[in-house]
């Protein structure tokens, strides 16, 4: 197979979805339409140069509305590239848009392609979780039919694998100091794409802002203003999941510039970092959040490495439970680069563009670590978990 690169990665900032969402007024169309401009100005790629992208792959999911109609090809048109460039969209509900990175580098290694741009959106606004979910009535005949529910799920996994509130509250504490001190440090600055959008105001009525930062993070976090949250997908005695210690539901947008080799060198481009290995793995879909414990072991052993080969670590925290879990179960709950900028709980989990807004950062933050391999992971609903190895070739 012929060897492929990615070139630069951008985001949008992450948007707490709701009626006061920074993006409350922009579509996820218009959001996916920009990270693909963006995309290929931060990589030179104008001009005439954008005429040999090949395709668009965009990962999402609860794909309805500005959502549907295949959202990947819509936001190649909106972006203005050449009507002849493809378009499609994903849906490997967490894992989406990590998953459209993978479909776009395996068709350029296999030839089909030479440069593709794969990304992800998704808009928890405009489009709210469980829109339009439908489940079979006949799901007990094969599985535990509440684990539709995400937050049961982290449930299952925190009484299972007998992890506290405590632990999980600590870990929200930590993400959320992680992620504002990187804001204030302006480590993010570099991967998001500044964009004016009307904001709701409390008092009623819109004003102008720049969302060039996350909305989400919430540096006055401490343990003692977590301990005072109800759990909301369980209330027996036994329930440690709340607000505080889950991802956010969000609004973004993420895209990388994918290319082949020969690409790289007809173009004049440079890579900065290649896929190693990727896997997907499935699990109980009442432990849902267990998946990267499973998939980790298995992309390792495709490269043939081990964890003590890998610098920097990024498992979404989609529920803290389910995150520390599979951190303690990987040894890794104390490794110095494990979500070093915050992940889920602060930065939030847009679904369907997650995959490639954690590539996106891993992209940034490598060369800040001197970092040679990364590993990005998530747990993925309905019982899966996907993971990739990441080296930095820049």
């Amino acid at each position: 197979m012929r060897p492929v690169y990615l070139v630069e990665g951008v985001r949008t900032g992450i948007a707490k979805s709701g009626k006061r969402s920074w993006f409350t007024n922009v579509r996820a169309d218009d959001l996916a339409a920009m990270v693909l401009n963006e995309v290929l100005e931060r990589a030179e790629v104008t001009g005439k140069k954008r005429e040999q992208v090949d395709d668009v792959i965009l990962g999402g999911t609860y794909l309805q509305k500005e959502m549907g109609s295949n959202i990947g090809r819509m936001a190649a048109v909106m972006a203005g590239l050449p009507y002849r460039v493809g378009g499609c969209t994903v849906d490997r509900l967490c894992g989406s848009g990590l998953q459209s990175i993978a479909f776009g580098i395996s068709s350029i290694a296999m030839g089909w392609n030479d440069m593709v741009i794969a990304g992800g959106v998704q808009h928890m606004t405009h489009i709210p979780m469980f829109t339009g979910v439908d489940p079979n009535p006949r799901l007990d005949e094969f599985c535990d039919p509440k684990m539709v529910r995400m937050g049961y799920t982290a449930e299952m996994v925190a009484r299972k694998f007998n992890i506290s509130r405590e632990k999980q509250d600590q870990m929200a504490v930590e993400s959320h100091a992680k992620a504002h001190r990187a804001t204030e440090e302006g480590l993010f600055k570099g991967e998001i794409l500044p964009i004016e959008a009307e904001v709701p105001l409390k008092e009623g009525g819109t004003k102008k802002m720049v969302v060039d930062r996350d909305q989400g993070i919430r540096p006055g976090t401490t343990m003692e203003s977590l301990a005072q949250l109800e759990p909301v997908f369980m209330d027996d005695d036994k329930a440690t999941v709340t607000a505080g210690n889950s991802s956010q539901t969000n609004d973004a947008a993420a895209a990388v510039l994918i290319v082949s080799e020969d690409k790289l060198k007809e173009l004049g481009l440079k890579p900065k970092m290649k896929l190693v290995g990727y896997k997907v793995v499935g699990v109980d879909p009442a432990l849902m959040g267990i998946g990267p414990a499973a998939a980790i072991p298995k992309v390792l052993q495709q490269a043939g490495m081990t964890v003590d080969q890998i610098d920097l670590w990024e498992i979404n925290e989609a529920f803290a439970s389910q995150a520390l879990y599979c951190a303690e179960e990987l040894g890794i709950r104390n490794h110095p680069l494990l979500n070093p900028r915050g992940s889920g709980i602060a930065l939030g989990h847009p679904l369907g563009c997650t995959g490639a807004r954690i590539a996106t950062t891993i992209m940034h933050a490598m060369p800040d670590y001197n970092a040679k391999y990364a590993v990005e992971s998530m747990c993925i609903g309905h019982g899966q978990g996907a993971a990739a190895i990441w080296e930095w070739v820049g």
